[in-house]
């Protein structure tokens, strides 16, 4: 958590009308808007990048795009203080500098246009944000995001996404997980659970800095049961509108109001799957038992890992499995890990008739078949991928249903 917003959580008092202290690089007329609304403007003008980073990463820093030595002050703070609330001035935003600012733990980009209240507003997130960590709460304080792609076609991707966002919300309560389709050119998520295809990837390509909460809001439908999705209307020519920069600000923006993010990724190469896949949580590789899908999800694997650090390898998961008490004898997983030379962290039990049903009906298969084994697969990967100190709330949740 950043210096400013444990000063802004630990008040314990509603907010302010006035902001405590800020420090900007910005010019007069923001420096003098600021003023209105913080009882302490700290002008950075006089400073270099490196003395800016130093002295105030960990504080709240407000950045104007066109000042000097304002980028190399969020390529800063990303390396060295990225525990910084930084709040970005732009109407157009590099890709490298969408990059950096996702490093850091709170920030915002509001628009050049944006005025005092608008500036109040994202300083409230971000001290609400802090106020549910000191709190504790039910979740993990920061978002947890995990990522599907298939090694081949048609493994099922999009079916094992879907039913782990409700797996897991039914773990945490509604409200708190959103899934997003990134298969923007034919995603199959709204069909499969009947939802409106709500995102504007035009307005979005357009101008990425100006997605706020808001709008992301009107973005999201929401199922019944409590499960957020984001997707775009089929449109072939999709994949031209999805840039680097928009998909990045899209995800951002999605983990500062959701605990957990799940997306749904498309099996061709974009612009962005190497920098979602190299910072999400967890980033999972499903693949069919066969040899030609065995060898294509190997090496997807390995080069998902080499974005990831030693200790965040990549997750191979092998779907459509035959129920195990018809292939018991015959299991043939610890040959094509050694096949592979690597390890499979989980399988998922095909279940046709009850997927069937269940897109038929748009519903998550969960709620069709409860007592289906694919559901129960599903279950065990997501305990296994969840953040411990989310974990430990639901295992005492499920003592008490248990012990009633």
């Amino acid at each position: 958590m950043s210096g400013v917003a444990r000063n802004l959580a630990g008040s314990g008092t509603p907010a302010p009308a006035m902001i405590p202290a800020i420090a900007a690089l910005a010019g007069p007329e923001r420096l003098a808007q600021l003023k209105t609304i913080c009882r302490n403007v700290i002008d950075l003008s006089s400073m270099d990048s490196a003395t800016i980073v130093e002295k105030f990463g960990g504080a709240l820093i407000l950045l104007e795009q066109g000042q000097a030595g304002a980028e190399q002050v969020v390529l800063g703070l990303a390396v060295d203080k990225p525990d910084s609330a930084v709040l970005m001035v732009s109407d157009n935003l590099p890709v490298h500098i969408v990059r950096a600012l996702m490093k850091i733990e709170a920030s915002d980009i509001l628009p050049v246009s944006a005025g005092a209240d608008e500036i109040l507003e994202s300083v409230d997130r971000i001290r609400a944000a802090a106020e549910a960590a000191v709190a504790g709460g039910d979740g993990p304080a920061s978002a947890v995001c995990w990522a599907f792609r298939g090694a081949v076609g048609g493994a099922g991707v999009s079916t094992l996404a879907i039913e782990s966002a409700f797996s897991l919300c039914e773990k945490v309560g509604p409200g708190k997980v959103c899934l997003v389709d990134l298969n923007v050119a034919d995603g199959m998520v709204s069909s499969f659970l009947e939802a409106v295809p709500k995102l504007d990837l035009a307005a979005l390509s357009a101008a990425p800095e100006r997605l706020d909460a808001r709008l992301l809001a009107a973005w999201c439908w929401q199922h019944e049961d409590g499960v957020s999705t984001i997707s775009a209307p089929r449109n072939p020519d999709a994949d031209a509108l999805a840039t680097e920069a928009a998909i990045l600000r899209l995800l951002d923006v999605a983990c500062a109001e959701f605990p957990y993010v799940l997306v749904d990724m498309p099996r061709h190469m974009m612009p962005w799957t190497k920098p979602i896949l190299g910072a999400v949580d967890e980033a999972v590789i499903v693949s069919e038992l066969t040899v030609p899908s065995l060898h294509a999800a190997a090496d997807m694997a390995r080069e998902v890992d080499m974005l990831r650090s030693s200790d965040r390898k990549a997750k191979l998961v092998l779907n459509r499995m035959f129920p195990k008490k018809k292939f018991r004898a015959e299991f043939a997983v610890d040959k094509a890990e050694k096949a592979i030379d690597r390890k499979i962290d989980e399988t998922i039990t095909s279940d046709w008739d009850a997927a069937r049903t269940a897109v038929n009906l748009g519903k998550p298969i969960g709620e069709v078949k409860p007592k289906s084994a694919l559901v129960a697969d599903v279950s065990r990967l997501v305990d296994s991928m969840m953040p411990e100190a989310a974990r430990q709330p639901v295992q005492q949740a499920n003592g008490k249903r248990r012990a009633k």
